[in-house]
């Protein structure tokens, strides 16, 4: 059974509706509401599978907050989680690339139809003539026809941290750029993180900043995601974060802690899944888009983000259902997965320090169960 703690229900929430917010819509008072029963069995499944923690928050824009951590920061620690710890994010920073590109296209800066050989064409005049024209659009949905992935053992000679990517990410895209496409530009949808590395270097080409600044300028200052930022959360020694755990060698769980060889994505990557946050600032990030802010973007850079450009379920940074907008995300040492539902007013965030992913089929019921509490 679950030894029950104060799950500090008031940190997760207190900030996600801005006064600015609440001047618009008058929404209610906060209401706490204790994780349900579902949710406690999920966790309950979660730590029989050797899970060392989860951490959960849901938030309905009436007011309605939930928040829960349980487990430790890292196996052979005591150090346990909290509400307000910072989480790795994975592939659900892809959302929040996209949204840098609609702030930066709204402010004139780069325009959606920027192609790759206009933007990038100097400096990787090798490309194939296949990727020439394929666009921000096509990239931020998954449909450039670029490979998933350059080879992982070219990836794994690139720096895991840089204090400037900038050089990297184009030599990574460089080497995207020169594989055989997988398939069709717009006519299929091959998800693709070396699409994401494109883009933040096209961001870059243009803006002349790295990727990492322009994110934080322009999408986590002005959201209030203090929190937020790149790599393994943590100071290395100190366990005061949660800590990344894969299958080792040995067979075992073990923990890849901050400073370690293999804790995080190379520092290329990061506009396709180096982000990290609390739960509280993945929340904010959710509420914009769930409540399309009109203050932060205007409704047709929202229809941008949320509408599949090319058909299918993939929009940009998000996978689509109706008025359901989801995404997961895994390093291979965490797992995470973000809801928001329109049609509720409902947004959902949940995480794990764990990448194993047989153990991710158990996580499902997760994200049910939080949605159902403050629906």
């Amino acid at each position: 059974m679950i030894t029950r703690r104060p799950l500090l229900l008031g940190i997760v929430g207190a900030g996600l509706l801005s006064s600015r917010a609440r001047a618009q819509d008058g929404r209610a008072q906060t209401t706490l509401v204790e994780p349900p029963r579902a949710l406690l069995r999920a966790y309950e499944r979660l730590r029989a599978a050797g899970v060392p923690a989860l951490a959960v928050a849901a938030a309905n824009r009436d007011g309605r907050r939930m928040a829960f951590a349980e487990g430790v920061r890292a196996i052979g620690q005591s150090a346990r989680v909290t509400t307000s710890d910072k989480w790795h994010l994975g592939s659900m920073g892809k959302s929040m690339t996209a949204t840098l590109v609609a702030r930066l296209v709204e402010q004139g800066a780069i325009s959606w139809d920027d192609t790759i050989g206009t933007v990038l064409g100097a400096a990787i005049p090798e490309m194939r003539d296949e990727y020439r024209d394929v666009n921000l659009r096509h990239l931020l949905s998954h449909r450039g026809g670029l490979q998933p992935n350059i080879d992982e053992a070219t990836t794994e000679a690139f720096p895991r941290e840089s204090v400037d990517p900038r050089a990297d990410r184009i030599a990574y895209s460089r080497l995207g750029l020169l594989q055989e496409p997988a398939g069709p530009k717009e006519r299929r949808a091959i998800y693709s993180n070396t699409g994401y590395v494109v883009v933040g270097a096209m961001l870059e080409a243009k803006l002349g900043a790295p990727w990492e600044t322009q994110i934080r300028d322009h999408v986590f200052v002005p959201l209030g995601m203090t929190s937020a930022g790149q790599g393994a959360p943590g100071t290395p020694g100190l366990y005061d974060q949660p800590v990344g755990h894969a299958v080792g060698a040995s067979g075992a769980l073990e923990s890849s802690p901050p400073g370690s060889a293999v804790a995080d994505n190379v520092a290329a990557l990061g506009p396709a899944g180096r982000v990290h946050a609390s739960l509280d600032d993945v929340l904010k990030h959710l509420n914009a888009h769930c409540g399309r802010d009109a203050s932060f973007l205007r409704p047709e850079s929202w229809d941008m983000l949320h509408t599949p450009p090319f058909g299918g379920a993939y929009a940009m940074g998000w996978w689509r259902g109706g008025q359901k907008f989801r995404h997961s995300g895994s390093n291979g040492r965490w797992y995470a997965e973000v809801l928001f539902d329109r049609s509720s007013d409902t947004m959902v965030v949940a995480a794990m320090n764990d990448g194993r992913r047989d153990v991710r089929n158990r996580f499902g019921n997760v994200i049910r169960s939080a949605a159902d509490a403050v629906g």
